[in-house]
């Protein structure tokens, strides 16, 4: 066990070596073609784009809240041609938005960047805009696009010097992920008045879903989907496994409801020790379904129940009701913007958590008893605004 640890270790500095080294002949290589191309820096808004490669390739939660940005973009500029390039693991994310005309999927690697680049300059874009992205690489594919305007928040790349357009965004920590890149875009004189995340569900996945109801015997009855989540890196905003079973009893035993257990094939142990401890009130889907199955899923649900994930933003693109469960650290960033009262965020008293980063204090100290009543809260406000109140099997004490 031992020696498997040290040679894990050592991979691992093998691969930050590595990496480090293909970033040094990158970076040295963006100078050399700076010399010979340079960037002209744009004050003011530039002229309106013919074709823009929009990079959006962080995790699912972030492409989704990059989409109303692109929906600006789409209604401000609407003869330009919109290519996505989106994380290959992500591409599912967009895949079917109605204001993208072409996405480009893209992975680590030096071959994958000629092939990225490639397929990107096949678009001969004009503008290049980075919403969001995880690798360093995207700044240098935004540049070697031969787009002559490259509009990005410096701050976020080791590249700045290759952004022409730079976006100051001072509050940028403070603001919803949908309005981050909305002040991004509007550099390029984009503008949008519906925050909304954009997803489009498949018909296929539709189809698939009704067969898996009907298979499980579903299709009849109220559907909440709770969707359990364990994160490796940030734990503090996971929520554990005993409070969502406290929680789901609490629910089955006041209303007339089947839950269903999502979650990821990662999560799909936590999910079914859920599964098992709520019975035959529970039906556990964890793993089984990809990503537009899931969203499929939700429109069938009255609610659905997450922490911060990913698939919480889902719930919020595909529009139903989310209770979601939030830790103070990034609950501003992260919540949902522009719904109305359709989501409620139920937060993690303020007062238990002192700022610090990463946080010691962790969800697990918002307790079942807090989210049962903000769900039986939420749930009178849902029936009475669908007119559905005077039903005494889903009165809430």
């Amino acid at each position: 066990m031992w020696d498997r640890r040290v040679w894990r270790a050592a991979l691992k500095r093998l691969e930050g070596a590595w990496q480090r080294a293909v970033l040094g002949v990158l970076r040295s290589g963006c100078h050399v073609a700076l010399a010979i191309r340079p960037l002209r820096r744009i004050d003011g808004k530039p002229p309106a784009p013919r074709s823009v490669i929009v990079f959006s390739t962080a995790g699912i939660g972030d492409t989704l809240s990059d989409t109303p940005a692109i929906r600006a973009l789409r209604e401000s500029f609407p003869a330009a041609r919109i290519t996505a390039v989106v994380h290959r693991g992500r591409r599912e994310v967009l895949t079917g938005n109605p204001h993208i005309d072409r996405l480009i999927p893209h992975a680590k690697g030096p071959v994958a960047f000629l092939r990225t680049l490639f397929a990107i300059r096949r678009e001969a874009p004009d503008t290049a805009v980075t919403l969001r992205a995880n690798d360093p690489d995207i700044w240098p594919l935004a540049y070697f696009s031969g787009a002559r305007v490259i509009a990005s928040r410096p701050q976020m790349t080791r590249f700045p010097f290759l952004v022409n357009l730079p976006v100051d965004v001072p509050d940028w920590l403070e603001l919803p992920g949908v309005t981050q890149t909305l002040e991004v875009v509007r550099a390029l004189g984009a503008e949008t008045t519906d925050p909304r995340m954009v997803y489009v569900v498949p018909e296929a996945a539709q189809r698939s879903v009704e067969g898996l109801l009907r298979d499980r015997g579903l299709t009849s009855g109220t559907l909440v989907a709770m969707q359990v989540h364990t994160s490796p890196r940030l734990t503090f905003r996971d929520w554990p496994v005993e409070h969502f079973v406290s929680l789901g009893r609490r629910i089955v035993a006041e209303y007339r409801v089947r839950l269903l257990i999502t979650g990821g094939r990662d999560d799909a142990d936590a999910a079914h020790t859920v599964g098992a401890a709520l019975g035959e009130s529970a039906e556990v889907v964890a793993g089984a379904l990809g990503l537009a199955e899931t969203a499929a899923l939700f429109t069938r649900c009255r609610m659905l129940i997450t922490t911060d994930t990913g698939i919480m933003h889902l719930g919020f693109a595909v529009g139903v009701p989310t209770l979601a469960l939030l830790h103070p650290y990034n609950a501003e960033r992260v919540g949902p913007h522009g719904y109305g009262q359709l989501h409620r965020v139920v937060l993690l008293n303020r007062s238990l958590w002192q700022g610090e980063d990463p946080p010691q204090v962790g969800l697990d100290r918002l307790s079942p008893e807090q989210a049962f009543h903000a769900f039986c809260d939420f749930w009178r406000e849902r029936e009475v605004e669908a007119g559905r109140r005077g039903r005494p099997e889903e009165a809430c004490p």
